[in-house]
């Protein structure tokens, strides 16, 4: 089919809105800007992965409602060139008039934290391509994970919007409910937030996505000593109502050498070496995240390795 003269002319960068309504649908509602209300940006590949539709119908509409007469979607690219743009995929975030529509039609909730635990957005990497990495990496497998599970019968998967408003009221009037108070002890942070929080039936998980670009003794250790700490303490129960020894932390690193030295790392920390608490898996095609796969929910499917003890799957 021959595209359309006016798709043709339109500047891939910035809006050009035609003046016709764009009718909102609840596809467009539950396959875009509700994901998009979770994560502080996600790319086409990322998006057309996760709404239902086919593939060329959610891309056509990615493009009509990023060029439609109100403020639907917002692209990346308006204020961050890429030296070959032509070849990297879109990255979108939601618009203003979208966000209002969510909090309308009550699918999520209006209040500040939902905009300040979106996943992505707050890597303090100092370079702004490394911060992108790391943010896309966390939406990937995040997404991943998702995907997987709702094909998979008898799962329920809870995101992090669906925790925290069921969270204590104090938790809710955090600036950012994510972050979590560690009680004091040596080498280890005072507060800890994952880069992404979700709940599979009654066990929640922690993700963490590793870049490779923090020590392992310095940054790496305190984390695992401040997670097993939240638990220990029951921090975690008191800070999000739930049981915290149904947490599962997950370590995904993009290097298997560097994920054997986390591993080894747990088992210097855990009673004699063990623990089930912790997982990790290594995923090297997520490196480069120009080039990187779209979500298919295998890392819901495929084991988890532990330190100490057998592979686990995230349903198990």
């Amino acid at each position: 089919m021959e595209t359309s003269p006016f798709r043709k002319k339109r500047p891939r960068s910035s809006p050009t809105p035609s003046g016709k309504r764009t009718a909102i649908t609840d596809n467009d509602i539950f396959g875009i800007f509700e994901p998009l209300s979770r994560h502080a940006h996600l790319t086409t590949k990322q998006i057309v992965a996760f709404d239902r539709r086919c593939n060329s119908k959610t891309r056509n509409r990615l493009t009509d409602l990023y060029h439609g007469e109100r403020k639907w979607l917002e692209r990346l690219s308006e204020k961050l060139k890429f030296a070959n743009s032509l070849f990297v995929d879109e990255m979108y975030r939601l618009g203003e008039d979208a966000e209002e529509l969510l909090a309308l039609r009550g699918i999520v909730p209006s209040d500040d934290w939902v905009q300040a635990t979106r996943i992505g957005g707050n890597s303090t990497a100092p370079s702004r391509i490394l911060r992108l990495a790391h943010d896309h990496m966390a939406s990937q497998i995040a997404l991943d994970i998702e995907i997987g599970a709702r094909g998979a019968p008898d799962v329920r998967f809870r995101n992090h919007v669906e925790i925290i408003g069921t969270s204590p009221a104090r938790t809710q009037a955090f600036p950012n409910p994510l972050n979590v108070a560690v009680p004091s002890i040596a080498d280890a942070p005072q507060w800890i937030e994952p880069d992404a929080l979700f709940a599979i039936n009654d066990r929640f998980f922690a993700l963490e996505a590793d870049m490779g670009t923090e020590s392992i003794e310095a940054v790496i250790k305190p984390k695992i000593k401040a997670y097993r700490e939240i638990v220990a303490s029951a921090a975690i129960d008191r800070h999000f109502g739930v049981h915290g020894l149904s947490l599962r932390v997950l370590f995904v690193t993009t290097n298997e050498k560097r994920m054997r030295n986390m591993m080894r790392a747990v088992e210097s920390i855990a009673k004699n070496g063990r623990s089930t608490m912790f997982c990790f898996a290594c995923r090297s095609d997520l490196g480069q995240f120009t080039r990187a796969p779209a979500p298919d929910g295998r890392m819901f499917r495929d084991p988890w390795r532990r330190a100490g003890e057998n592979d686990v799957f995230l349903r198990s």
